[in-house]
């Protein structure tokens, strides 16, 4: 077997509390010719995850075409959500007045006809070139949808009053229906139809944990009733879009001894799983929080998800989906990114936008791993958003002012956020397998024609060493490497380019992206295929010294390559934090480092181990034993992740 390790170290400096930090070192092996599917999906399908938070008829690019064209041309963005038309739409509606609190059939059927043949065709018809980036989801919000709201959220003396969740998922349906044109049709005939519907925004913040006078909080179990009546009635109108929500804004599933996990999201499958296409939720790291009750200048941090929390997080919803209805209801995450309770009131600065982006890269590369069971995901990421400037702009913004930084022009530009769609620019190509035993490292590859893109994030907050072997290619069959790095350099988000080295250094929650350029294309010889056994033993107390047992049944050990063990669990802090773990009564080896930054800041320890288990100790039928040696806190999930190996010629 011949190795090749590129020869580029990235020589920049590092956030100066880190200077002194020696990187650690860190080996990832590629190997170009193992082409690698989970399920049935190999290829990378950018109009999943390079997404804009933005439409194909966007307000906020009138006048800045240019960069709107950049955007979606030049860096292949795609774009994906509206969380305003239809709110726009009931806001002007008239009401049915043959049928209290629904909406007319006939306004929504001469006003999505004006939409589709005047708007769309002729006033925003620059915009068509870009039709094939729009994949659309759109949604509600709790202002205009909610059970006895008024249409008009201004002046509610001058709309009319909704009668409830089935008058809501009523005018969805014909939204859905008569705003967008049929399959088939010409574009002159309107938009692409979206492809998902989300009954409401985020409605248990804006209806319980957002709402200070206690009795006007409603209960999760009247929202979940208010979903599955109006996915009823929406799918008499259409079956083809997708609808689904709750659209959970806070998913601490762990809080309150997984009293949240148990009241809202378990509560939400078991009401409401039957009635939903997919459920979706939005994850945030806070870079600084509030967590001072009484002193609003008191922020710590960071809390995030990303690491260890978003796979402990994702794997109990499959876990519990496929225990419930024996198959993974569809995630949809419809807002990710980062956050900082300390900074989002104040004007535009370039750091704080290093802050929020900082996030997307490794969040997205996690979601990247599910592509079976991720539908979509999509970095919350404005244009301009105008709609939520107050005293400042709204901070999660990809245009700003020149006046912002420099000079007088208002002019628009992009914030430094756009450099997180340049990070990902080339990106695309089947997935290959690759490896690194380091659970700081997030790792993943592409092959398309004679290139292989490599993506690196460095999930620690001290700068880390990465030896990249290149296996299976003589030496000579490679033609240049390349790589970039997204970091933040003297309070400014840059990207760099590689330059040679004996290893490629990643900067403190850095990501970057290696292109190696061979002389020919690469064929593929092997397939790897990795397939999921859940468990459906969920949130298992743990006690001191006392084995938890799961079985894992008919795995293919005919063509078996190896296997990992993915652990879901909950710690008290100051408790062991590692188990130790025996498949078949062996005794396997855990890895002694959590994936992702501290979680001392949240009430406990809600993360995710992989353990890798060697081939020659799995059955067909299989026992796995997890021991902590100290009680507190739960086992949420268990997964067997089976990787099987088959010539591509079989």
């Amino acid at each position: 077997m011949n190795a090749l390790k590129p020869f580029f170290t990235l020589f920049i400096g590092c956030i100066c509390f880190y200077q002194s930090v020696i990187a650690q070192t860190s080996t990832v092996n590629i190997y170009p010719q193992q082409r690698y599917s989970i399920g049935s999906i190999q290829e990378f399908d950018r109009s999943k995850y390079i997404v804009l938070h933005a439409t194909q008829m966007e307000h906020d690019f009138i006048g800045s075409e240019k960069l709107m064209d950049y955007v979606i041309n030049d860096l292949d963005v795609y774009l994906g959500r509206n969380n305003g038309i239809m709110g726009g739409v009931i806001h002007r509606s008239k009401e049915n007045p043959k049928q209290t609190g629904f909406v007319d059939p006939n306004f929504m059927e001469t006003a999505g006809k004006r939409f589709r043949e005047v708007e769309y065709a002729k006033k925003w018809k620059h915009t068509h070139q870009y039709e094939s980036h729009n994949f659309e989801m759109v949604g509600g919000q709790v202002q205009f949808f909610w059970t006895g709201h008024s249409t008009n959220i201004n002046h509610p003396e001058k709309g009319w009053t909704i009668s409830g969740p089935e008058a809501i998922g009523d005018f969805m349906g014909q939204f859905i229906n008569e705003f967008y044109r049929d399959k088939g049709a010409p574009i002159s005939d309107g938009p692409i139809r979206p492809e998902y519907v989300e009954v409401i925004n985020e409605p248990l913040w804006e209806l319980i944990d957002g709402v200070a006078d206690l009795s006007e909080r409603k209960e999760p179990k009247e929202i979940f009733e208010f979903h599955n009546k109006a996915s009823q009635a929406f799918k008499k109108h259409n079956t083809e879009v997708k609808i689904g929500g709750y659209t959970a804004a806070f998913p601490f599933f762990d809080d309150a001894d997984f009293e949240q996990w148990n009241s809202r999201m378990k509560l939400f499958y078991d009401m409401s799983g039957e009635y939903m296409d997919f459920v979706s939720i939005h994850l945030y790291d806070f870079n600084h929080h509030h967590l001072g009750d009484n002193d609003p200048t008191t922020f710590d941090g960071p809390i995030n998800f990303t690491g260890g929390r978003i796979e402990a997080t994702l794997d109990l919803m499959e876990s519990y989906s496929m225990k419930k209805y024996g198959r993974v209801i569809p995630i949809l995450i419809s807002e990710y990114g980062g956050r900082d309770h300390a900074t989002e009131g104040k004007p535009w600065y370039a750091e704080r936008d290093w802050d929020y982006m900082k996030s997307m890269s490794p969040m997205m590369m996690q979601f990247m791993q599910r592509p079976d069971h991720i539908v979509k995901a999509i970095p919350f990421m404005i244009g301009k958003a105008e709609w939520g400037r107050k005293e400042n702009p709204y901070p999660w913004r990809l245009l700003r002012q020149e006046f912002e930084l420099e000079g007088k022009s208002k002019k628009w530009v992009f914030t430094e956020q756009i450099k997180f769609y340049e990070l990902w620019s080339e990106v695309k190509g089947s997935k290959i397998n690759i490896t690194s035993q380091d659970p700081t490292l997030l790792v993943d590859a592409y092959k398309d024609g004679n290139h292989i893109y490599v993506a690196l994030s460095n999930l620690t907050r001290a700068p880390k060493n990465v030896s990249l072997n290149l296996l299976d290619l003589p030496k000579e069959s490679l033609l240049k490497v390349e790589g970039k790095q997204l970091t933040l350099k003297d309070h400014q988000p840059v990207l760099v380019n590689a330059q040679l080295g004996d290893t490629y250094q990643l900067d403190s929650e850095g990501t970057a992206i290696i292109t190696y350029t061979l002389k020919e294309e690469i064929t593929s010889l092997v397939n790897i295929k990795e397939t999921k056994h859940y468990s459906d033993l969920i949130l298992q107390e743990i006690q001191a010294s006392k084995a938890t047992t799961y079985t894992f049944d008919k795995l293919n050990t005919t063509n078996l390559s190896s296997a990992k063990i993915r652990i879901g669990y909950s710690r008290p802090h100051g408790q062991k934090v590692f188990p130790t773990v025996s498949v078949n009564g062996k005794e396997v080896q855990v890895p002694q480092q959590l994936m992702g930054l501290s979680q001392h800041l949240r009430p406990q320890l809600f993360t995710s181990i992989e353990v890798d288990v060697p081939k020659e100790y799995l059955l067909e039928s299989n026992t796995v034993e997890i021991t902590f040696p100290d009680e507190g806190g739960h086992i949420s999930s268990v997964i067997l992740k089976e990787l099987t190996k088959n010539n591509i010629s079989e």
